[in-house]
């Protein structure tokens, strides 16, 4: 017996002796999914999706969870399915799996990440629809690197890029795949690609929330910022610079993780209220929305943050940067010109005087774009229609 067999016996041996004290962690840590939807069919085609696969392995009923993805990821998997695609689904940066999908068949590969860059490589002649959630790296980098810049000018402190290039390097945008869907602006992709595919993420919605008027002359005040990891990335710092310094606005924090809360190091002041992560389906976040006018988020770059879809769907009007990814909320979002702290307080100075009819009237049409464009279904459908245009125009059908 050689050592590599050897090898591998002694670790089933040991992992049969000790895996049923790790059966939960089994079932919520799984790297790769093979087969789903296959028919057993040798003529079957096949798509290798790369992106997450932890939804299928947890509770999707559970209040904890925070994100969209795992909703859209299951639309995505059923869409293919219904054309009648066996579906290979594996973590978009776990590179051990590569070792055992590299030597299967595929018609088409669709996702982002590093696996999804080497696999690209390694099957050459396959077709491949490179799927971006986020901007253009090179974009986001060039945005970040201007805010980490501007945060050591005001403060004095060195910080390195958290978001950019977690996901989207700059290589892996160096070469064309036979089609790119985003959900961020496609005039950066322009290039490359003569028809960029765009489609809106999904936002997360509380069952008990109902659209009402609000009294906008209290409310026009009071401004939510809702994200997550990295947040100089999306400018709280900035936010948090500019309502220190003023008495007449109030600033309601969502999602801020413990890293990002001790290097901000939040204010203790009246106007100024963190409230770390907080469960979207929950009383609190009801009688925030319900404080509010305004969801304010000056990130460098996005890709129609569900934050922002989030707020939208419970009838907040959007503060955001133009160019970084929002573009296509048109009228129904407030564009920010500048990132500068002058120009931020002027800009909330001028909100909080805004006339509060003119605000009852744009939450209400954003209430209504955000249920007819960011809900699961309408993704679906988009999704869909999409996919079918793609397949035409790369003889994909079966």
């Amino acid at each position: 017996m050689n050592s590599g067999n050897l090898k591998v016996k002694v670790k089933r041996k040991i992992w049969d002796s000790i895996k049923d004290h790790f059966y939960c962690e089994r079932l919520n840590d799984s790297a790769i999914l093979l087969n789903l939807n296959c028919s057993g069919d040798k003529e079957q085609k096949r798509v290798l999706i790369c992106y997450l696969t932890y939804g299928y392995f947890i509770n999707v009923d559970s209040k904890s969870l925070r994100r969209t993805q795992p909703f859209e990821i299951f639309k995505i998997v059923a869409a293919f399915s219904e054309l009648g695609y066996s579906v290979d689904l594996i973590g978009c940066n776990d590179l051990k799996a590569i070792d055992i999908v590299k030597h299967r068949e595929y018609d088409l590969i669709f996702g982002f990440g590093e696996t999804f860059y080497r696999m690209t490589n390694l099957l050459g002649d396959t077709k491949s629809i490179l799927y971006m959630t986020e901007n253009h790296p090179e974009f986001s980098y060039e945005q970040e690197m201007k805010r980490l810049d501007y945060f050591h000018e005001r403060h004095g402190k060195k910080l390195k890029i958290t978001r950019s290039g977690k996901f989207y390097k700059i290589h892996h945008l160096q070469k064309k795949y036979s089609q790119v869907l985003t959900m961020g602006e496609t005039y950066l992709l322009k290039n490359q690609y003569m028809n960029p595919f765009f489609i809106f993420p999904t936002g997360l919605i509380n069952p008990d929330y109902h659209f009402q008027e609000k009294d906008h002359l209290k409310s026009r005040l009071n401004f939510l910022w809702l994200g997550g990891t990295g947040a100089v990335h999306k400018g709280l710092d900035l936010l948090l610079d500019v309502f220190s310094n003023r008495d007449d606005a109030t600033l309601y924090i969502c999602g801020l993780n413990k890293m990002d809360r001790k290097l901000l190091e939040v204010p203790n002041r009246r106007n100024i209220f963190e409230h770390g992560f907080i469960d979207i389906k929950s009383e609190i976040f009801l009688e925030i929305v319900g404080k509010c006018s305004f969801l304010i988020l000056p990130s460098c770059s996005e890709a129609s943050s569900t934050s922002v879809t989030t707020g939208m769907l419970h009838g907040l009007i959007p503060v955001v940067m133009k160019d970084s990814g929002f573009n296509r909320l048109d009228t129904n979002a407030i564009f920010l010109d500048d990132f500068k702290i002058e120009y931020l307080d002027f800009k909330i100075g001028e909100l909080i005087t805004y006339d509060p009819e003119k605000l009852a009237m744009l939450s209400r049409q954003i209430f209504k774009f955000a249920r007819n464009n960011f809900t699961l279904q309408v993704f679906e459908r988009n999704f869909k229609a999409i996919l079918g245009d793609i397949m035409k125009s790369e003889n994909l059908y079966l």
